[in-house]
C-alpha cells in the first residue's frame, strides 16, 4: 500500500486515466482505483470529493491536451477548422472518456481555455459578442455531437463496421428506382463520401454561417454611420 504522503492528485489522475482506456469508464470505481494505486480507496477521498470529481478531471485532462497544442498563430477559420478535426481525434481515440466530455462541463481549465479559444477564433471573425456566445455553443455542440458519434461508431467491431460501410454501393444500388427515384439519382455520389468528407461538410456549413453573420454586422454598423453622419 502507498503511505499517504505518496499520494497526490496527479497520480489519482494517472491511474484512472488508465483504468478508463483499459476497462472504460464505468470499470473507473473508488475500489478499483485503490487497486491500481495499490493505496486504500479511503486515501483518494482526502483528494477528491466523489467518483465524479475524478471522472470530470480525466475528461478535462484529456480537452486540455488538444487546446494546448492549437496553433495560435493561424487565422481564426483555420484555427476552427483544426479544432474540429483534433476534437473527433480526440474522441475516436478515446471512447470511453468520449460521451463524458460531449455531455458535461468539466468547469476546469481544459474546458476554461477551449472556451476561451473558440469566443477569441469567433470575435476575431468581427461577431459582436452576443453572436460569439451563440456561435461558440453551435459550433461546440455539433463538432462534439459529431465526434461523439464518430468515437462510438469506431467502437463497433470490424463485422458491423464493415456491413454499414457497404451500405451504400450493396444495398442502396439494389433499390427499385421507380419506388425510390431520388436515392437511384444520388446513390453513386452517396457511396463515394468518407467521414472526412462529412467533416469537412459540416465545419464549412458552420464557419460560413459566421463570416455571413460578420459581414451583416459589417453592414448594419456602416448604415448606422452613415445614418448618424447625416443627421
Amino acid at each position: 500500500m502507498r503511505t499517504r504522503a505518496a499520494l497526490t492528485p496527479e497520480l489519482i489522475i494517472d491511474a484512472a486515466s488508465r483504468l478508463a482506456a483499459s476497462a472504460g469508464a464505468d470499470a473507473l470505481t473508488v475500489r478499483a482505483l485503490g487497486k491500481e494505486l495499490g493505496a486504500d480507496p479511503t486515501a483518494i477521498y482526502r483528494h477528491f470529493r466523489d467518483k465524479d470529481e475524478i471522472i470530470l478531471e480525466v475528461a478535462d485532462r484529456l480537452v486540455a491536451a488538444t487546446i494546448e497544442a492549437l496553433p495560435a498563430d493561424r487565422p481564426w477559420r483555420a484555427r476552427l477548422e483544426w479544432l474540429a478535426r483534433q476534437t473527433v481525434r480526440l474522441f475516436v481515440a478515446h471512447p470511453a472518456i468520449a460521451p463524458i466530455v460531449a455531455l458535461r462541463t468539466t468547469r476546469r481549465p481544459g474546458e476554461f481555455q477551449t472556451v476561451e479559444a473558440i469566443l477569441g477564433a469567433l470575435r476575431e471573425a468581427g461577431l459582436s459578442d452576443a453572436d460569439a456566445a451563440m456561435q461558440h455553443l453551435v459550433f461546440s455542440e455539433t463538432i462534439f455531437s459529431y465526434a461523439a458519434m464518430s468515437s462510438a461508431y469506431a467502437a463497433l467491431d470490424e463485422k458491423s463496421r464493415e456491413g454499414d460501410e457497404a451500405a451504400w454501393s450493396r444495398e442502396y444500388r439494389t433499390l427499385p428506382p421507380q419506388r425510390y427515384p431520388n436515392i437511384a439519382a444520388a446513390t453513386e455520389f452517396l457511396a463515394g463520401i468518407d467521414d472526412d468528407m462529412v467533416l469537412e461538410g459540416i465545419v464549412r456549413a458552420l464557419l460560413d454561417r459566421v463570416e455571413a453573420l460578420a459581414r451583416s454586422q459589417d453592414t448594419a454598423d456602416a448604415r448606422d454611420a452613415a445614418h448618424g453622419a447625416g443627421e
